[in-house]
């Protein structure tokens, strides 16, 4: 679950791995309008290691799109049942 910050943001990217320095980590994007996510296809028994950071859609000054990111969230332990 993911505290909504309504202004300002377009959306989130969460990004999770098993190594604690996220090597060979992964990265889901979701909007603004969704405050949780449900990561399948996660090994079952490990800890995993998440965090999480906003973007917003801005466009520069030649009104080409780009997307401002923040910093990312402390890392959160996660570990997974079965």
């Amino acid at each position: 679950n993911i505290k909504k910050y309504t202004t300002q943001t377009t959306g989130y990217q969460i990004k999770y791995s098993t190594s604690k320095k996220f090597k060979s980590s992964k990265t889901v994007t979701i909007s603004n309008k969704t405050t949780s996510k449900t990561i399948k296809k996660l090994k079952s028994k490990k800890k995993y290691y998440v965090r999480v950071r906003t973007y917003k859609n801005v466009k520069d000054t030649d009104g080409n799109a780009k997307k401002l990111y923040s910093s990312w969230s402390k890392t959160k332990t996660v570990k997974t049942k079965k």
